[in-house]
């Protein structure tokens, strides 16, 4: 799982997502542990920082999942690499923030921002000052993942895709991916990596995979609020096989009083 897990709906995003977390995720984590099914994932910038410690608190009780943000988990001759941050985005909560050289600080959609955990509220203008000398580059956080243990094939979980193959592609036009995560995979050799953050970019480019060096890079897209479409990606790792499903669901039954 990709990140942006968690109900979003904006003016009740909070407290939502700890109901989330503490009834449907608990007890959908729970059917997992109890078939035997593995839940390796991270959160995206769509799930709130506040709200990680009611995340991670949660999944602390089952042997069988696993947060990777930052971190490396060894299974089956498999090397999982997570990453949760993504570039700065018009959007007024700054959750999981980085920049990266060059960069030009998107156009904002309100005038006030949120940071360090929506404690702390800023202008523009001093977002723009805070940013250079408190949020950290893209180049460097790559470097600061776990490498795949030799041997293994190396999936990374990103959250953020990368810039220039057709993943990162949204409905205003705009390709906003990183460029420093395009040289990192290609310099990473690794076997795949896992994109989400730009919902609608297969849509819009038409591309839900491309390749970077010799990565294969996967990006289903995800459904918004309301919408029936489901995206995922079957993955056979010993058969080199990746397949692009849809399933229709029932939202109003499946998130049932979670927005009323």
């Amino acid at each position: 799982m990709g990140g942006d897990l968690l109900p979003k709906k904006a003016d009740l995003r909070a407290p939502i997502q700890r109901r989330f977390i503490k009834g449907y995720f608990n007890d959908y984590m729970a059917r997992l542990n109890r078939e035997n099914i593995k839940f390796i994932g991270i959160l995206g910038n769509d799930d709130l920082e506040i709200i990680e410690p009611d995340y991670l608190e949660m999944i602390s009780k089952y042997e069988n999942i696993y947060n990777i943000d930052g971190n490396k988990l060894d299974i089956e001759g498999i090397s999982f690499i997570g990453f949760s941050k993504v570039l700065d985005t018009p959007f007024f909560r700054k959750d999981r923030i980085v920049i990266e050289q060059g960069q030009e600080m998107p156009k904002q959609l309100k005038e006030v921002v949120y940071v360090n955990k929506c404690q702390e509220p800023l202008t523009v203008d001093e977002w723009i000052e805070f940013r250079k000398q408190n949020v950290p580059y893209m180049e460097n956080e790559l470097e600061k993942l776990p490498k795949p243990t030799e041997g293994y094939k190396g999936i990374y979980i990103f959250h953020d895709p990368p810039y220039g193959i057709g993943l990162d592609n949204c409905k205003d036009g705009d390709k906003v991916g990183s460029k420093a995560m395009t040289q990192f995979i290609k310099n990473s050799n690794s076997y795949m990596t896992f994109h989400g953050h730009i919902h609608e970019s297969p849509k819009i480019s038409g591309n839900w995979y491309g390749k970077i060096g010799n990565t294969i890079s996967i990006q289903p897209g995800q459904s918004e609020y309301r919408e029936p479409e489901l995206r995922y990606v079957i993955v056979d790792t010993d058969e080199d096989y990746y397949e692009l499903k849809t399933i229709n669901i029932e939202q109003k039954d499946l998130l049932h009083g979670f927005f009323e």
